[in-house]
């Protein structure tokens, strides 16, 4: 037989609450996914959500975080990593 376990509520510190708000890199990453999901099933809503999904994060978007992004979604060292990369203004 098995025993009951009571759940406790998780209360988040106020302190972190900054971290409960998903980052830019996230929302980069979300999108990178439903462009790729989109384009190898075809199906054309995934990439123009993608797309609604980017004109409010341009304003978010710096050169520090392009750069994450691209070194988690592409292979260091590639052609496309290297092209694309050259094109970033460079951090500071």
């Amino acid at each position: 037989m098995t025993k009951d376990v009571e759940m406790k509520d998780h209360q988040t510190p106020s302190h972190s609450v900054s971290s409960a708000v998903p980052s830019t890199l996230h929302y980069l990453k979300e999108i990178a996914s439903l462009i790729e999901t989109g384009s190898c099933s075809k199906e054309v809503f995934r990439i123009v959500r993608a797309v609604r999904l980017t004109f409010g994060l341009r304003r978010k978007l710096t050169a520090s975080v392009l750069s994450a992004f691209l070194n988690s979604a592409l292979l260091p060292g590639s052609d496309s990593h290297y092209e694309l990369f050259t094109c970033l203004p460079k951090v500071n």
